[in-house]
């Protein structure tokens, strides 16, 4: 007997998965679960669709060309995180870490530990992934970069422009400035996470990734009449 594939049931399936991954976030989520939802085998399911991945992008996709924002939204309720209008809060509690009357090294300290405390960890390169994957369609890409990462560069942006302009970083430009900065905390253990072979980190070893980042920034932009 030939099965054939319907508009109505591939839906269906996208209903049941988008409830789904908003309830239990994408790592926890199961074909099997989105099977029983939508009243089908599991087999039925990878007719439509070869794997979880595949069933989220597609979601993503429709989000991001039909709401715009609300794929922002999906995306941080499938990795149990809070979504709104803003950064999500774990973001928005490390940049206010960036006061520019503070000690800058110390400062940065306390700002790279908390990053990578907050962000080097199994749900947030399982998100990484997923937007990559995402990515494959370019107007995905651009709203996912202009929402997230370009958004809180802007904040960290604005706090090394301070900086510049108070004399205590050389004349640079701050947007160059902020991404070496993020460039060098990353440096040691990004491709690490992303690629799933170490995706946390002891606290030791934060602080010693930490220090070797601001070091070196340090010498590379504090003022000489700062220094």
């Amino acid at each position: 007997m030939v099965r054939v594939k319907t508009e109505a049931r591939r839906e269906a399936i996208l209903a049941a998965a988008k409830e789904v991954f908003q309830e239990v976030s994408f790592d926890r989520a199961s074909m099997d679960e989105i099977a029983a939802r939508v009243g089908s085998s599991k087999a039925t399911l990878y007719r439509y669709f070869d794997t979880k991945e595949a069933l989220f992008q597609e979601l993503i996709s429709r989000m991001a060309n039909e709401f715009g924002g609300d794929a922002m939204s999906f995306l941080y309720k499938s990795i149990g995180a809070s979504a709104g209008a803003e950064l999500p809060k774990e973001a928005m509690d490390v940049i206010s870490l960036l006061d520019p009357t503070r000690d800058i090294e110390q400062t940065l300290k306390a700002f790279g530990r908390h990053a990578l405390t907050h962000f080097h960890t199994p749900q947030r390169f399982a998100a990484a992934r997923m937007v990559i994957a995402a990515a494959a369609k370019p107007d995905i890409g651009r709203m996912f970069y202009e929402q997230g990462p370009v958004r809180a560069m802007k904040l960290t942006e604005g706090y090394f422009g301070s900086l510049i302009a108070s004399g205590q970083l050389r004349q640079a430009d701050p947007v160059v400035v902020a991404r070496h900065f993020r460039g060098l905390l990353q440096s040691e253990v990004h491709e690490a996470g992303l690629f799933n072979v170490r995706t946390t980190l002891e606290e030791a070893h934060i602080a010693e990734v930490v220090d070797r980042a601001v070091d070196v920034f340090l010498r590379a932009y504090r003022s000489p009449s700062a220094a």
